[in-house]
C-alpha cells in the first residue's frame, strides 16, 4: 500500500479565512481556555503587525485595532477535514480522518488512472490550492510513517519499505505527535531524532513511556499492523462555508461560492455523477435566510459552466442584506457514466453545448423566458405539442414524418392548373395522411395531409380539408 498524507497544521486559520477575497486583512482566531483568551492561529498580514500565537487577546488589539477577530470552531474543523475527504474521494475510495490535522489517502490503486505519482500529487496540490487550504503532503508505504514525513515537511515520496526505516530515523521526536511532557523527557535524556530512540532498549522505552509510545514505531515502520477506519461518504452533498466578515457584493460571493464549488465538483466525480439542481444558501445576520435554487437543463458537474450559473443567478438577485456564511446543497444527483471525462485533456473554452447555453440564458433572463417544445399524444398539430423544460419530453412522438416549424395559421395557397403553388408549383411527393379528431370539444378536424416539393426540392406540409377537398393549405415546413 502507499499512503499520501494531508497535514493542515493552519486548519483554525484556512476555515475562516478560505472565504475572502483579501488575504491581507489581518485575521487572528482566538481560543479561550483556564480564564484567559489567546491567539491560536493567524495569517500573514497578522503577523506582519506584529501579532504572534500565544498572544492575548489585549495585545492583539493594542498592536492592530482593525484586525478582524474570530473564535476557533473545533465543529468547523472537522467539517473541513469532511469535506476534504469528500472532495477526494475523486482520486482514491480509501480515505481516512485522523483529526484534528490529517487526511490521509491510499493511492496505490489510483497511481496508473492518473498518470503517475506525480501528475496525482501535483493534482492534489493544485485542488487544496483551489479550496482554500494550506497543506503538507507527504508519501510512504504506512500511514503513520506518511503522517510524521509531513509534519517534517520531508519533500521526497518514499515509496519502499526497504528505505522507510533511514528515512523516518532523520527526522525529529517533535513529529511523533507526543504530549509535551513526554518529548520534554526525551530530549532531557538527550533524544533528539528517532534513530536515537529507536536505539534505545524496547524494555526502558516501555517502562517509561508505555506500551503504546513503542508500538507506533513498528506500526511506522510498517512491522505491525496499522488499520485505517475508512471514511464513508454521504448521499448528498452540503457544505457551508463562513466568511471572516459580512460582504454584500456579488463577486466576494462568487470567491466564496467557487470554494463549495470545488468541493462539489470533486464529490461528484468520486460518485460518478452529475447534478441538475441545486441550492445556493446565504446566511444573513439581520434578515431571514435567502435561497438561490438553481436548475440545469442536463447534469453537469463542470466547475467553470456551474460559476458562470452562480454569476448570472446572483447578478439577478437583490441582497436583503450583507451575507455571513453561505452554503451549497446538492440532493439530485444523474450517473455520468455514459457521458465520461477525459482526465487528462480539456475542451475548447470557446465550445459551449446547447444545454449550457440554455442555463446560462434562462439565469439570465429568466426560465420562463426559454423554453421547449415536445410532443403531446394528440393527432390534431395544433394540439400536438406544448411548451416544456429544455431537453423535456413525456410523450413518444409520432411514426410518421412531421415539419419542423408548424405556422401558427394555416395559409391558403393558389392553385394554378389544378396544382397547388408555394413560390412556384409544388409536387406531391408522399400522402395521404388522413387525420379526423376531436369531435368530443368541438374543435374536430377532418384532413387529407401531403408531404409536397418545390421546384427547388424544399419540401412542406400541406393538406385538402374534407369533404370538399377543393382547396389546399400550407400547414408546415420540413427543415
Amino acid at each position: 500500500m502507499l499512503w499520501l498524507s494531508l497535514y493542515l497544521p493552519q486548519l483554525a486559520r484556512d476555515v475562516f479565512l478560505r472565504g475572502s477575497p483579501q488575504p491581507d486583512t489581518p485575521l487572528a482566531v482566538m481560543e479561550n481556555g483556564n480564564g484567559r483568551q489567546w491567539v491560536a492561529a493567524c495569517n500573514h498580514a497578522a503577523q506582519h503587525c506584529g501579532i504572534a500565537i500565544g498572544m492575548s487577546s489585549g495585545a492583539v488589539y493594542s498592536l492592530c485595532q482593525q484586525i478582524q477577530v474570530q473564535i476557533r470552531d473545533p465543529a468547523a474543523e472537522l467539517e473541513a477535514l469532511r469535506q476534504i475527504a469528500l472532495w477526494a474521494q475523486q482520486f482514491t475510495s480509501l480515505i481516512s480522518l485522523s483529526p484534528p490535522h490529517d487526511v490521509l489517502l491510499e493511492i496505490q490503486g489510483s497511481l496508473m488512472l492518473f498518470g503517475g505519482l506525480a501528475t496525482l500529487r501535483q493534482r492534489i496540490e493544485d485542488g487544496l490550492t483551489a479550496l482554500g487550504y494550506q497543506a503538507a503532503m507527504a508519501i510512504a508505504p504506512t500511514p503513520l510513517a506518511a503522517r510524521w514525513l509531513a509534519r517534517a515537511g520531508y519533500p521526497e515520496a518514499v515509496t519502499e519499505l526497504e528505505e522507510l526505516s533511514r528515512v523516518l530515523r532523520q527526522l525529529p521526536v517533535t513529529v511523533l505527535m507526543q504530549p509535551p511532557a513526554v518529548l520534554k523527557a526525551l530530549h532531557g535524556i538527550g533524544v533528539r531524532r528517532i534513530g536515537e530512540c529507536l536505539r534505545l532498549p524496547r524494555a526502558e522505552l516501555t517502562r517509561r513511556f508505555g506500551k503504546a509510545f513503542l508500538l507506533q514505531f513498528d506500526q511506522a515502520l510498517g512491522d505491525h499492523p496499522d488499520p485505517q477506519a475508512p471514511f464513508e461518504a454521504p448521499a448528498h452533498f452540503a457544505s457551508r462555508l463562513s466568511l471572516p466578515s459580512e460582504v454584500d457584493n456579488t463577486e466576494a460571493l462568487l470567491f466564496a461560492a467557487r470554494r463549495l464549488l470545488v468541493e462539489l465538483v470533486g464529490f461528484l466525480r468520486g460518485q460518478g455523477c452529475g447534478v441538475q439542481r441545486l441550492q445556493l444558501d446565504l446566511y444573513h445576520r439581520y434578515a431571514a435566510h435567502s435561497h438561490l435554487p438553481i436548475g440545469l437543463v442536463s447534469p453537469s458537474r463542470d466547475a467553470e459552466h456551474l460559476i458562470g450559473l452562480f454569476r448570472e443567478h446572483l447578478s439577478r438577485f437583490t441582497l436583503p442584506a450583507p451575507v455571513e456564511a453561505i452554503a451549497l446543497r446538492a440532493e439530485s444527483l444523474t450517473s455520468l457514466s455514459q457521458h465520461s471525462e477525459d482526465l487528462f485533456t480539456t475542451h475548447s473554452a470557446e465550445h459551449v453545448d446547447w444545454p449550457q447555453l440554455c442555463e446560462r440564458l434562462q439565469a439570465r433572463l429568466g426560465p420562463e423566458a426559454v423554453r421547449g417544445i415536445c410532443p403531446v399524444a394528440e393527432h390534431r398539430p395544433e394540439y400536438a405539442w406544448r411548451y416544456c423544460a429544455p431537453g423535456e419530453t413525456d410523450a413518444q412522438a409520432p411514426g410518421l414524418p412531421r415539419p419542423s416549424w408548424l405556422l401558427n395559421e394555416p395559409l391558403a395557397l393558389r392553385i394554378v392548373e389544378g396544382r397547388p403553388w408555394f413560390e412556384g408549383p409544388l409536387q406531391l411527393v408522399q400522402g395521404p395522411e388522413r387525420i379526423e379528431s376531436g369531435w368530443w370539444d368541438g374543435l374536430d378536424v377532418r384532413r387529407d395531409y401531403f408531404i409536397a416539393e418545390s421546384t427547388c426540392h424544399a419540401r412542406y406540409w400541406i393538406y385538402r380539408e374534407l369533404p370538399q377537398a377543393r382547396a389546399w393549405y400550407l400547414h408546415g415546413l420540413f427543415g
